[in-house]
């Protein structure tokens, strides 16, 4: 069975009855991207209406078709991402076409009521990283005016350069750095846990060395990308619970591949079992 609904005649799914949905609450903020769960062929109102069943309080990266069965479901839309994620802020032969997409990024997301736009460096493509970061630092610090003036939160993402080769802001160094000489309440830090911890950082004292800086935490499974649960390297346990202590009230989002038959029931024990965290 997919996420979509229940078994039906020739391998059709009839949706969830919502009526019939007992929504709890969950005691952490937390949010489902659309592209880790949400697969073509299923039902959007039943998926959201399922998705907010399992306590989930949002979720990311919407294809805006689908914006108003979201927020019919009840479930705010936390994250939208704008362009420039291989092809960047860090070139200065971008900053004409990368100011303008994002600004339009950020004119929708403040007309839709999303919070949070995220924006990456753009891959190095033989750069030399310095020059990154101050090609990325100006576009940036224009943008902030924009951003404050709109209401909205530009989160900039660090990515590992495993999985996403020669990407730039492959360290916690250079997202922090740039947000410090961005230096904006409107612009922040997407902290991303699988990220950072396939880049060997020291996840925790990041978090809690740079809490002000960032706005939204992302999570799932070292190395495979998968449940965050017990049998992968991330100690999440003392992450979140460490983290919610320090004062982080943002949402953590459960950006997570499922790999069993039935992802939705691996989305509700992570999300009870980061739940459970935060109660310590």
């Amino acid at each position: 069975m997919n996420g979509s609904g229940i078994p039906g005649a020739q391998g059709r799914f009839i949706p969830w009855p919502i009526r019939a949905i007992r929504v709890f609450m969950m005691n952490l903020l937390q949010s489902v991207p659309d592209w880790c769960f949400f697969k073509e062929g299923m039902d959007a109102p039943s998926y959201y209406a399922r998705v907010k069943s399992l306590g989930f309080g949002g979720v990311e990266l919407v294809d805006p078709k689908r914006w108003g069965a979201a927020r019919a479901a009840g479930l705010p839309i936390v994250t939208m991402s704008a362009p420039g994620m291989m092809d960047g802020a860090n070139k200065e032969r971008n900053r004409t076409s990368i100011l303008g997409q994002i600004r339009e990024s950020l004119s929708t997301a403040s007309a839709n009521g999303i919070p949070i736009v995220i924006v990456f460096s753009g891959s190095r493509q033989g750069q030399d990283e310095g020059e990154g970061l101050r090609q990325c630092m100006t576009v940036f610090k224009e943008l902030s005016g924009d951003a404050e003036r709109l209401g909205v939160t530009l989160a900039f993402e660090m990515l590992n350069s495993i999985d996403h080769g020669d990407y730039m802001a492959d360290s916690s160094r250079f997202g922090f750095d740039l947000a410090e000489a961005v230096g904006s309440h409107r612009f922040k830090i997407l902290y991303d846990i699988y990220h950072m911890h396939r880049m060997g950082e020291d996840v925790m004292a990041d978090i809690l060395g740079h809490l002000s800086s960032i706005a939204h935490i992302h999570v799932a499974g070292s190395p495979r990308r998968d449940f965050p649960g017990t049998e992968q390297e991330i100690d999440y346990a003392n992450i979140v619970k460490r983290v919610s202590v320090a004062g982080y009230k943002g949402f953590w989002g459960q950006e997570f591949v499922p790999t069993g038959k039935d992802p939705f029931s691996e989305l509700e024990s992570a999300g009870r079992l980061f739940s459970r965290y935060a109660e310590g």
